[in-house]
């Protein structure tokens, strides 16, 4: 018995790549554990899901992260209706000029609008590429996003 409790742990962390969090959203498809680049600054270890759509889009949500090291707070992005396509084993998003929702936030947010964010999830890896706006205010402006993560 005290073997069995002793596994309970590695089991519980050989589960399927989605996370059951409450921060993930509950129908993620999976979350990618990777590092966000963000122009210079790197936020190690971050999760992004990628959720496919009935209407041929998908869900990205971006949990708990900064862009930058003087950024006070951390914040969860949902960038929600990104159109995707899906060939063979591979999924494919892009779009632009797209406003993500800001934490619990019930409408888009314009002042964090990405002037482009783009993707492809093959197996297990997702790659992602994604630029603010230019029209932002100045910390924010123009910050380019790369991400590479895999479901574990």
């Amino acid at each position: 018995m005290r073997k069995i409790i002793y596994l309970l742990p590695v089991l519980l962390f050989l589960q399927s790549c989605v996370d059951n969090s409450k921060t993930f959203p509950e129908d993620a498809d999976g979350v990618f554990y990777g590092d966000l680049i963000v122009d210079d600054y790197t936020d190690k270890h971050v999760g992004i899901s990628v959720t496919k759509r009935p209407d041929s889009t998908v869900d990205i949500f971006f949990n708990n992260v900064k862009f930058a090291t003087m950024m006070p707070v951390r914040i969860d992005i949902t960038v929600k209706g990104v159109p995707a396509n899906e060939n063979e084993d591979i999924l494919s998003f892009t779009a632009l000029d797209i406003d993500p929702y800001v934490n619990k936030e019930a409408n888009p947010q314009s002042e964090y609008r990405f002037a482009e964010i783009s993707g492809t999830v093959k197996g297990k890896e997702l790659v992602l590429s994604a630029r603010m706006a230019d029209n932002l205010k100045p910390s924010r402006a123009g910050k380019r996003f790369s991400f590479r993560g895999t479901c574990k």
